[in-house]
């Protein structure tokens, strides 16, 4: 009889990775890759949604940011409290379903309050998916291996990204917007009634000391545990800061439409392709690379998306300044490519400092911040800042005033560093292999 993906082989707890675990990462990675194309597909499609509807900027970004991000990250945590005590392969069957069908729904929105609505469902629906694939990923995956497990889970969700980008962008022109978020919620629903029936839960902390039979603790208990750890807090704040660059994507489109000019189809076919193989290459060279450095060390682990996140903003502010656009969609690959190569290590840091029982609580409270912060907070303070500028007379027109609020929007993934640093140090304490050699 067929083994299930992810399920273990009987009779070998102590084998060095769970029977199945590399179709399990696969079949995780493709619900990553809905996720992430239906998260982008609001950006591709702003500007035709903010002309026919009239909205400013600051609503746009409301819509692109806090309208999802606000119940992503509110329900992110519920969630990462339903996977420390159930079975996660049903809850992303469930997820994928719900933001499958309320991309679907965006589609059907007459004003603000009910694409506000839509907006609102698909991140109740996506804030399932994350605690719980990497809660499952770190009981298919030995501690050596999760960064760059992780890096591949990320790293097929952003091809999710380019499909998205250039997908939406062909087919806006000939069918409309509304049309478009059809297009990509149905096939997920299809996608989330085959789930459950190929994927199997493997046993809780496979890999970790602590016993498997262990009860998940009540939320007090696990936030002490977590908080008792001093890198915690730094990681909620390095971690965001880190992915602000991710979140300022929802402008991008439409910055490069004001500033450069170009249809939506035109973007697509380049800068769409630009920004989608950036994220999907550096992501998958970063796991690559990360799972190298940490055979020498360890503390690559934090070190890695600290200095890859300082590396790339000089790229965006590069992209946001150039007047030529070919350079400039080079430039955009280069930073996101370079960005990507700290996406896996980032998020796997959380792994690192929460342990099996707490671990999806710990990752959803990284979602929370990062939805707060980087996908909600950014896009809607850039669209705020951009209102400002033309307002205040700061900028002569639309596209100068995005410009000037993308560019402030990188001052947060510039300090991250520090944080990852400062997580690192105090990690030190109770991690051994991240102590430095003596």
């Amino acid at each position: 009889m067929t083994t299930p993906i992810g399920a273990p082989a009987a009779g070998t707890p102590s084998a060095p990775v769970a029977t199945g675990a590399g179709l399990a990462l696969l079949m995780l990675g493709i619900i990553n890759l809905f996720n992430y194309m239906d998260r982008v597909l609001f950006s591709v499609l702003l500007e035709p949604i903010k002309h026919e509807m009239g909205f400013s900027d600051a609503r746009m970004g409301l819509l692109g940011g806090f309208a999802f991000a606000l119940f992503y990250a509110v329900f992110g945590l519920a969630m990462g409290r339903l996977a420390d005590r159930s079975n996660r392969v049903r809850i992303i069957a469930v997820s994928l379903a719900l933001w499958s069908l309320a991309t679907a729904a965006c589609g059907l929105a007459r004003g603000f309050p009910s694409l506000f609505a839509a907006r609102m469902s698909v991140g109740i629906g996506e804030a399932g998916c994350v605690p719980s694939a990497h809660a499952l990923i770190g009981d298919l995956f030995p501690p050596e291996r999760r960064a760059w497990a992780v890096s591949v889970f990320t790293g097929i969700g952003s091809l999710g990204s380019m499909i998205g980008l250039v997908l939406a962008a062909a087919l806006v022109a000939d069918h409309g917007w509304r049309q478009v978020f059809f297009y990509f919620g149905i096939p997920g629903l299809i996608l989330a009634i085959v789930v459950p029936l190929v994927m199997r839960e493997p046993p809780r902390g496979r890999f970790d000391s602590t016993s498997a039979n262990v009860a998940a603790p009540g939320l007090k208990t696990a936030l002490s545990q977590l908080f008792a750890n001093a890198a915690v807090p730094h990681l909620l704040i390095a971690i965001p800061f880190f992915y602000v660059t991710v979140g300022l994507s929802t402008w991008i489109p439409a910055f490069f439409q004001r500033a450069h000019g170009v249809t939506i189809a035109e973007f697509g076919r380049s800068g769409g392709v630009a920004l989608g193989l950036g994220v999907l290459i550096g992501t998958f060279a970063g796991g690559w690379l990360v799972n190298r450095l940490m055979r020498r060390h360890r503390a690559w682990e934090f070190r890695l998306p600290a200095l890859s996140a300082l590396a790339s903003v000089p790229l965006f502010a590069a992209t946001f300044l150039i007047d030529d656009t070919n350079f400039a969609y080079g430039l955009l690959f280069l930073g996101f490519l370079v960005s990507g190569l700290g996406m896996g290590p980032a998020m796997s840091c959380m792994q690192v400092a929460a342990g099996p029982h707490v671990r999806a609580t710990a990752v959803a409270l990284m979602v929370f911040a990062t939805a707060i912060v980087s996908y909600g907070g950014g896009p809607a303070l850039i669209g705020l800042i951009s209102d400002l500028a033309l307002a205040y007379g700061l900028a002569g027109d639309a596209a100068t005033a995005l410009r000037i609020a993308l560019i402030l929007g990188l001052i947060p993934p510039l300090v991250s560093g520090l944080f990852f640093q400062a997580a690192l140090v105090r990690q030190r304490r109770t991690t051994p292999a991240l102590r430095a050699r003596p």
